[in-house]
Formats: structure tokens, C-alpha cells, sequence
């Protein structure tokens, strides 16, 4: 299995980690936002790491994956956690242990930067990643996530 380095996302990754987004966004057939939008997300991230970071994985010098975490909080148990929002492995790179080191990564994260859990969602339909979260002890949770416009 070849190696993969799994760390935050840097300036001089934006053009890779922008084809990344929109290859995951293709994936999920979700609408492309226009460059000015994406770029500014991106840079909001890379201003402000306490709202959250951008990790990539890289494999033979290309970035073929990423992970999205963002910091929010839970009344529930009145603490900080960390949501994988989006995690994403490149057709070409699946099943060669990226989306495990991502995923690994993400906890760690989470874990060093003192979040009392790790949440995400993946569609229901995804019953690749839906296996791929259940063998790595995540439990789908007894919430049915929503979603409106403003």
C-alpha cells in the first residue's frame, strides 16, 4: 500500500484542493458555487483555524483527498465538538487506506484540539462509506438531520 500524508490544507494547495471540491461536489451532483465563493470560504478557513480546517492527503505528491471539519458546539452536553463535514478520497485512490487516514486523522484532530466528539453525516443511500464509518465504531445516531434555505 503506498503512503499517504494526511495534514492541513496550506495556500499553495488551493488549486488541488478546489478540483478535490468540485470532483465532490460532482460526485454528490450538488451544485458548482462560483469561484469568488469557493475561494472565500477557503480563505475564511485558513483566517480563522478556530472555526475549523481543511486536512488533505496527499499520495505521491498529488493531493487525492480531504476532510472538511468545522467547530460548533452541543447543548447536549454543553461542549465544543467537531463536525467532519465532508470527507473525500478520489475514485482513482479508493480502497489504498486514504479515506482510513483521513478519517484517523480527523479523530486525532478532534482529540488534540480538546472536542469532545467527532460528528458527520454521509447520505443515506452511500452504503460505502455508510459500511466504512460502521467498521470504524461510529453509531448512526438517533437524529434525522434537516436542512432549509434562509
Amino acid at each position: 500500500m503506498r503512503s499517504v500524508d494526511v495534514r492541513p490544507a496550506s495556500r499553495a494547495d488551493r488549486p488541488a484542493l478546489v478540483a478535490l471540491i468540485r470532483a465532490y461536489l460532482d460526485f454528490y451532483k450538488a451544485p458548482q458555487p462560483d469561484e469568488v465563493r469557493l475561494h472565500g470560504f477557503l480563505d475564511q478557513l485558513e483566517a480563522n483555524s478556530t472555526r475549523g480546517v481543511q486536512l488533505v492527503a496527499e499520495q505521491d505528491g498529488s493531493l487525492v483527498g480531504f476532510a472538511s471539519l468545522f467547530a460548533s458546539f452541543d447543548t447536549l452536553v454543553a461542549a465544543e465538538i467537531l463536525v467532519m463535514n465532508d470527507l473525500f478520497v478520489m475514485e482513482a485512490q479508493r480502497r489504498q487506506g486514504v479515506g482510513q487516514a483521513l478519517f484517523d486523522a480527523s479523530r486525532r484532530y478532534a482529540r488534540d484540539h480538546g472536542y469532545v466528539r467527532l460528528d458527520w453525516v454521509t447520505a443515506t443511500d452511500n452504503q460505502v462509506a455508510r459500511r466504512f464509518y460502521d467498521r470504524n465504531g461510529g453509531l448512526a445516531g438517533p437524529w434525522i438531520a434537516y436542512s432549509i434555505l434562509p
